[in-house]
């Protein structure tokens, strides 16, 4: 009789890099704590994403100290939340014509083998809820999984 050697099982949740794209907003909390709870404690690493969308009048390699600032500023906060966390970070900032092109290129040349995606509650015109373009774009081509959160709301709560 031969006794073979079962393979070890990884655990369900176990990620090591992980790519949390920043907005500069309240859906960013959650993608960080989420992120901190899934690699606290694990040799794993957070690469923290800030795009900056140039438009199509201006040079996509055209400098805006404005959007610069407030992108260190977001990756700044988000680095020292994660770091008190014990967390290994690497941070980038990236200028594109549209941030879910770029997330995902993000992801592809990091080897993400996740993405958490914070969303924010917000309705176009009209009332419906909208989760804009850059979520759907990430969702239909990112090749790693991608987690979105979406940011807690009382709105609906009060919908009759």
């Amino acid at each position: 009789m031969v006794f073979r050697r079962r393979p070890e099982k990884l655990p369900l949740l176990s990620f090591q890099r992980i790519l949390v794209p920043l907005a500069g907003n309240e859906a960013d909390d959650a993608a960080l704590r989420l992120a901190a709870l899934l690699l606290t404690g694990t040799m794993g690493e957070a690469s923290l994403l800030q795009v900056i969308e140039v438009p199509f009048d201006r040079q996509l390699d055209a400098e805006d100290p404005t959007a610069v600032a407030f992108a260190d500023e977001v990756l700044g906060r988000a680095e020292t939340f994660l770091e008190s966390k014990e967390v290994k970070v690497r941070t980038a900032v990236v200028q594109a014509r549209a941030a879910g092109a770029a997330i995902v290129d993000e992801a592809v040349e990091w080897a993400a083998d996740l993405i958490i995606l914070g969303l924010r509650y917000k309705k176009r015109f009209g009332g419906a809820w909208d989760a804009g373009r850059t979520v759907p774009y990430v969702m239909r081509n990112s090749t790693a999984p991608v987690w979105c959160l979406r940011v807690e709301t009382e709105d609906l709560a009060r919908t009759p």
